[in-house]
């Protein structure tokens, strides 16, 4: 790691470095160091430096020698800053003698060159040619650049003088001097370029694959694209190339290529200027192949960016990763690029990379919709049409809503008029297995008036958490002399006395709490709760939300000290009787049990979602999935598309039900610690449950919403538990957003545009193969961990029918009763109406050809249904247009779809419906027919007809599928 430090105290070189070194030459002692940059793991320094005179390159390379060895450095390097106005023509061999060691063809041919410094331009007279080379290696640019650096001033280099040399010297120039201009290879059969033996080691690059392209083989150690700057000089890097631009000069004699390439630490282009004769070879250098050049850093003024000028380019192969063990898993939690702002790549790829590893399966699960079906489909068709096996499982990651949560839950039923308990409380965080309550408060009701309070503070034995302290305003001081977790609940049962009722705003939540203490404590807990939160959902459905400060002031109660459980359970207990008292007056009620009885349906669009898998099993559970996506979103929309439990139970038939990750029901129910006879009870409901990588859910670590890893692996280990004691298979997924590791870089930026905060600490949601998989969870042990990442995921995959497809082969058109009669109906009354009872044959014959090849098609349905959204539209005052082919149909025509009318030119009187048709080819169309009155009756006649084939809509044999294209 390279660290730099800036010398605030402007000392001198002599003064940093003069203990050190002895014979520091004289015009380098004074110089004022700006910063210095040591690089401790390439024995590496730099020293930036400001000199009130101009110094020599002699000196200047003398220093960096005694820099190095006083302290046993691989280089050092000194980078000399002169004012502006000391720049002059004299100082030219210095600057060349600089640029040596970057680009060797300089070399003699500045020799006894001449310089004239004009206001910006710095002229060079060549005495000894060279021109076309040194213009071919930049050098003009190169030069303008260093003196940017030095003098921080913007010169305009322009070299004049002799341009040719002789052939062997250029071409000796040419091979030997590292030039940043590539020369392609030239080999004896033609191919410009040839197979190199070059291994890299470290990198991801089949042995011996290069293949040159330009320059000469190479095998230097490649530095990372996030490294590259304007002063990295001389540089190797390698990337995967993602674009690839080429234009040809004014002239046509050169080609430019700006070869856009990444190693996912950042990202860089190629600049390649050659003749365009030999611009062949780094055509080869397309979008996904893999690169590794040497070259020169250097800023383009043309683009305005820094880029590379390459000496030498090798064309490799990446090593692709595969999938060895013997028996594969299955992936059943994967999402695409559909997934919308968080699934990153196509369906297409995920497919792909399943089957080269050699999974048999892989689901496609994305967020709530379905959209990359067909993509999936078309991509395993291709797959099975090469001779390939694999099975797709369809299915979708659900934002599932339970709104068969009761309101009451327990088997107390006193009346309405007995004592009942309205309680809050407050606590230290939000797990009841790991937290502590701080706080109890109570209210009593009799006849549903308030009797009697009680409230405690409750010493957590635990430090309340800065946040918590935030939002309740208890604190440690507060507590520490409070009274401890048995001695409290001990008050609050004598509090409660006969009382079997528990009354509590999102019940579920304070009173697994209180489970767990009386748990702890060896105290029996047998109350019947009530829960206020699902009563309001259901009685109070104009309010978006239902917390309870909202549904306090909704109801016009007093303003009170929300997240104190005293004022809070205080204010409950007042809205519970409010409520009540709907209820007792609408609906008759006399019991607590009466409750759920006599509220209606929940509010689904209020209601929290929670994450859950719905696979495909065959296609009756197609359809049904297809049904609860479309009512999600059409129905129960509210920000994501929701699906009820109560309609997934009367849709189940056909699929396979999964507990999904840490934002399903079981999951969370895990993290709040509740019961394990809850737990067992929510986990009934799924077909398979659901563990993931411990890395996949490091955020809540981060959120202080676990401890450690080690408490990860207990919420999986308890999923595993669940499943034995329940007999309920359990399966290990990747929970895949992208393809590879590198590509968490991309979803990280759209996090970052969706505003998260840890955007940046992208958990590997990338495809795992078995191995990687059963290294994950060896800490359930190696029979285990085979058991949910191959055994069980094989035995889900098998459950699915391999017939399933997203669309069915075929077409299937819509079919309406009398659709035939209705279209024959019309298209003949509009024609007889317009041509005559005593039809031509041109328009009979037509009509009559066409109906035949739609009817017999099956195609009268389409006609219609387009004949029916034509007219209602128009009766509604909406004009209408066809488009496309659909003109060639005459029988569009009669029955109203097209107002293109694709006989053959001709005349008809609107009158006496008389007709002259120009069926010979003079015409072309019928507006182009000189005006005409009818020679029956003297009107006016209409001009119409535009002679197009009916094959041109329906193909040859009629029986192409309608395209009516409708504005």
């Amino acid at each position: 790691m390279a660290k730099s430090s800036k010398d605030g105290n402007n000392r001198t070189i002599n003064a940093q470095f003069g203990k050190y070194i002895e014979n520091i030459p004289v015009d380098i002692m004074g110089g004022e160091i700006d910063k210095i940059t040591y690089d401790k793991e390439n024995a590496f320094l730099k020293v930036e430096a400001k000199f009130p005179i101009l110094i020599k390159y002699k000196d200047k390379c003398a220093f960096e020698t005694l820099l190095s060895r006083a302290f046993s450095l691989a280089s050092a390097t000194l980078c000399a800053k002169f004012p502006p106005e000391m720049l002059t023509s004299d100082y030219l061999p210095e600057l060349v003698n600089n640029l040596k060691r970057e680009i060797g063809v300089v070399n003699g041919f500045l020799n006894d060159a001449k310089a004239d410094l004009k206001d910006d331009t710095l002229t060079i007279y060549l005495a000894n040619g060279g021109k076309n080379i040194l213009n071919q290696a930049n050098f003009s640019i190169h030069l303008s650049v260093l003196i940017k650096k030095q003098f921080s001033r913007s010169v305009k280099v322009v070299l004049d003088g002799v341009t040719k040399i002789s052939d062997n010297e250029y071409q000796k120039r040419m091979e030997e001097a590292d030039i940043p201009v590539v020369k392609p290879i030239i080999s004896g059969d033609g191919d410009n370029s040839k197979r190199v033996k070059a291994s890299f080691k470290g990198l991801p690059f089949v042995e011996n694959s290069a293949v040159l392209i330009a320059g000469r083989k190479f095998t230097t150690k490649p530095i990372n694209l996030s490294e590259v700057t304007e002063e990295s000089g001389r540089v190797t890097v390698w990337g995967d190339v993602f674009s690839v631009r080429e234009r040809v000069t004014r002239d046509g004699s050169m080609v430019i290529f700006s070869i856009y390439f990444t190693d996912y630490t950042g990202s860089q282009v190629l600049k390649i200027i050659v003749p365009t004769g030999e611009a062949a070879p780094y055509r080869k250098l397309q979008k996904d192949t893999t690169l590794i050049a040497r070259g020169q850093v250097s800023y383009d003024k043309f683009d305005r960016e820094i880029n590379i000028r390459p000496n030498d380019i090798m064309m490799v192969k990446k090593i692709e990763e595969v999938d060895e063990a013997e028996e594969k898993r299955v992936e059943l939690h994967l999402h695409t690029n559909m997934s919308s702002m968080d699934g990153i790549t196509p369906a297409k790829k995920l497919i792909e990379r399943a089957y080269s590893w050699g999974h048999k399966a892989v689901a496609i699960t994305d967020h709530g919709v379905v959209q990359a079906f067909p993509e999936a489909m078309s991509t395993v068709d291709k797959i099975r049409a090469n001779g390939g096996e694999f099975k797709l499982i369809y299915g979708v990651e659900a934002y599932a809503v339970n709104d068969c949560i009761l309101a009451v839950d327990g088997d107390a039923n006193p009346s309405l008029h007995d004592e009942i308990i309205v309680f809050d409380i407050e606590t230290t965080g939000l797990s009841a297995k790991s937290e502590r309550m701080t706080e109890i408060g109570a209210v009593k009701l009799k006849n549903m008036e308030i009797v009697d309070t009680f409230n405690t503070l409750i010493n957590p034995k635990k430090p309340i958490p800065p946040k918590i302290t935030q939002i309740t305003g208890i604190t440690d001081n507060m507590v520490k002399d409070a009274p401890e977790e048995i001695d409290a609940l001990k008050e609050f049962a004598e509090f409660c006395g006969d009382c079997k009722v528990l009354v509590a705003h999102n019940a579920s939540f304070d009173t697994s709490f209180m489970k767990a203490a009386y748990d702890r404590n060896k105290m029996k807990y047998d109350f019947t709760a009530v829960d206020t939160l699902v009563m309001s959902r259901s009685m109070l459905t104009s309010l978006k939300s239902h917390k309870l400060n909202i549904i306090a002031k909704h109801l016009k109660l007093e303003d009170f000290r929300h997240h104190r459980a005293s004022d809070d359970a205080n204010v409950l207990a007042q809205i519970f009787v409010i409520l009540l008292a709907r209820l007792i007056e609408d609906k008759g009620i006399s019991h607590i049990s009466d409750i759920n009885y006599s509220l209606g349906d929940a509010d689904v669009k209020s209601l929290f979602t929670n994450h859950q898998i719905i696979l495909v099993k065959n296609k009756v559970g197609l359809k049904n999935l297809y049904k609860l996506i479309s009512d999600s979103h059409i129905k129960y929309f509210k920000k994501r598309p929701r699906i009820p439990k109560s309609e997934l139970i009367k849709h189940r038939e056909g699929l396979i039900i999964g507990s999904a990750c840490e934002a399903g029901e079981l999951y969370t129910a895990i993290k709040q610690g509740k019961q394990w006879s809850e737990l067992c009870d929510i986990a009934k409901f799924y077909d398979y449950l659901e563990i993931q990588p411990i890395a996949n859910n490091e955020f809540m670590i981060r959120n202080n919403m676990v401890k450690n890893e080690n408490a990860l692996r207990e919420n999986n280990k308890t999923i595993v538990r669940l499943g034995q004691t329940l007999g309920i298979p359990v399966v290990a997924t990747c929970d895949v957003h992208f393809l590879d590791k590198k590509d968490a870089t991309s979803r990280a930026i759209l996090m970052a545009g969706l505003n998260y905060k840890d955007a940046d600490d992208q958990p590997p949601l990338y495809f795992k193969t078995t191995t990687e998989m059963l290294e994950e969870f060896a800490y359930l042990g190696e029979k285990k961990a085979y058991e949910v990442v191959v055994t069980n995921t094989n035995l889900i995959a098998d459950m699915v029918d391999e017939d399933v497809r997203a669309i069915p082969k075929g077409t299937y058109t819509p079919e309406i009763e009398g659709a035939t009669e209705d279209l024959q109906r019309i298209t003949w009354d509009t024609a007889r109406k317009i041509y005559g009872e005593e039809l031509p044959d041109v328009v009979s014959e037509r009509l009559d050809k066409e109906l035949s090849s739609i009817i017999k098609h099956g195609f009268s349905s389409l006609y219609i249904v387009s004949q029916m959204l034509v007219a209602k539209s128009e009766e509604c005052g909406y004009l209408v247009g066809s488009r496309g082919s659909v003109g060639s149909s005459f029988v569009a025509t009669m029955s109203g779809i097209s107002e293109v009318n694709p006989l053959p030119p001709h005349y008809v009187c609107p009158e006496c419906q008389h007709s002259e048709f120009f069926a010979d080819g003079s015409v072309g169309s019928g507006y182009d027919l000189p005006q005409k009155d009818c020679p029956n009756c003297g009107t006016n006649m209409n001009r119409d007809g535009h002679d197009i084939p009916f094959e041109t809509f329906l193909g040859f044999d009629g029986d192409k599928a309608p395209d009516i294209d409708l504005n």
